[in-house]
C-alpha cells in the first residue's frame, strides 16, 4: 500500500516537474511564452516569476531525488527477487521431486511409394 502511494506520489511529481521546466523563459522564450509565460511575468513582476518557477523547480527536483531513492529503497511487494545468500543449486533441490512424465517410444513411420496412375499410351499414330 504505501509502495503503492509512493510510486503515485513520484509520477505526480514528475509531470509537475516536467510542466514547471516547460513554463520558465529561457533566452530564447521557449515554451514559457506559449504556455502563459507573459501572465506570470504579468502577475509576479519581470524577476519574480522567474524567481518563483526556479524555487518551485528546485523543491521538484529535491522531491524527486528523495522520492526514487526512497522508493529504491523500499520492499516491493510484486518483485519476485530472491536475497537469500545461499547457491541458487541448493535452493532448487525441492525441485527435483516434480514427478516425471512417462517416455514414450516413438514408432517409425512407415514409407511407403505413392501408387501414381500412368496415362494409358496411345499407340496410333493419327
Amino acid at each position: 500500500m504505501l509502495y503503492s502511494v509512493a510510486i503515485f506520489v513520484f509520477v505526480m511529481v514528475c509531470i509537475m516537474l516536467m510542466g514547471i521546466i516547460l513554463l520558465q523563459s529561457s533566452k530564447t522564450g521557449g515554451m514559457g511564452t506559449a504556455m502563459g509565460g507573459q501572465a506570470i511575468n504579468t502577475a509576479f513582476g519581470g524577476q519574480g516569476a522567474d524567481k518563483l518557477l526556479v524555487r518551485i523547480t528546485s523543491g521538484l527536483a529535491v522531491a524527486f531525488m528523495v522520492l526514487a531513492m526512497t522508493i529504491g529503497m523500499m520492499d516491493n511487494p510484486a518483485s519476485r527477487i530472491d536475497f537469500s545468500k545461499e547457491p541458487i543449486i541448493s535452493r532448487n533441490k525441492g525441485a527435483a521431486n516434480v514427478e516425471s512424465t512417462p517416455s514414450v517410444e516413438l514408432q517409425p513411420v512407415e514409407q511407403s511409394t505413392p501408387a501414381v496412375k500412368t496415362p494409358p499410351v496411345d499407340e496410333s499414330n493419327e
